[in-house]
């Protein structure tokens, strides 16, 4: 695990909800993620992950709680300052939200195009060098239908670290990939992690990548966090509700058909 300042989290939860048609989603989740780790965010589907990262980037305000990315809080400051602090992010969708009517180059140079007043010259340049980190290079020409799932998630990628930002969110990376390419993109956002000096949050219930990116993991279950530590210390717990997700067993405590969410648990 990388050391990490414990003073001085990057993103910092307090007491965060957020509710939607009366049902809670996310449910007073306290966290703390640090520079440079890569930070798993596990849970079933529906468990709340993928609001809890769109909270922390900006895009869905919660009703309770604060959000503080480096110590500002993002949910009490203008809209320009949000803005320009949102400039820092880079994001890889789900399923790579790219443009079909675009290419490759094109849908990579749009941050670029948006945030800066760089020549084109150097915005080719840029996108080369960014195609090249995602093994991608020569592929600037083509279009989304052209490549498979796995090169437009890769494709996603590049254009997610175009700004070179200092955090970048990723929600379900290996979604709809085969466990190879899978293994390609967990690779990728680990290197990529090291190499660009960022901080990675993923969302995944994908068990491959949790145990094989992750530095440090937070467990979901119905809007709340289960529990928060290390690969090993999450292996290890006795906890009935990681033990059940972890191995994908069909009985135990997760049922879809209560609310039951268990006991917090840190480590």
């Amino acid at each position: 695990m990388k050391p990490t300042d414990s003073k001085n989290p990057v993103i910092s939860l307090k007491n965060v909800s957020k509710t939607f048609q009366n049902k809670k989603v996310i449910d007073n989740v306290s966290l703390d993620i640090y520079a440079g780790e890569t930070f798993i965010i596990m849970g079933c589907s529906g468990s709340g992950k993928s609001t809890l990262l769109r909270v922390m980037n900006g895009t869905i305000r919660p009703d309770e709680g604060h959000v503080f990315i480096k110590d500002k809080d993002i949910y009490h400051i203008s809209d320009e300052a949000l803005a320009n602090i949102k400039k820092n992010f880079g994001m890889l969708f789900q399923y790579s939200a790219l443009l079909d009517s675009m290419t490759v180059e094109e849908n990579v140079a749009l941050p670029l195009d948006e945030h800066t007043k760089l020549a084109d010259e150097i915005i080719k340049i840029i996108i080369k060098m960014k195609l090249s980190l995602v093994g991608l290079r020569g592929y600037e020409k083509y279009y989304p239908s052209q490549i498979s799932g796995g090169m437009r998630k890769r494709v996603g990628l590049a254009r997610a670290i175009a700004l070179d930002p200092d955090i970048v969110f990723y929600d379900e990376p290996t979604s709809g990939l085969d466990p190879v390419v899978g293994g390609v993109i967990d690779k990728l956002i680990k290197d990529l992690s090291a190499k660009l000096l960022m901080t990675s949050v993923v969302v995944t219930h994908d068990m491959q990548s949790v145990f094989g990116i992750a530095d440090r993991i937070a467990m979901v279950h119905k809007g709340a966090i289960v529990a928060v530590g290390t690969p090993d210390e999450i292996r290890r717990s006795d906890n009935p509700y990681i033990q059940q997700f972890i191995n994908g067993r069909p009985e135990g405590p997760i049922d879809f058909f209560k609310e039951d969410i268990g006991i917090i648990q840190d480590f």
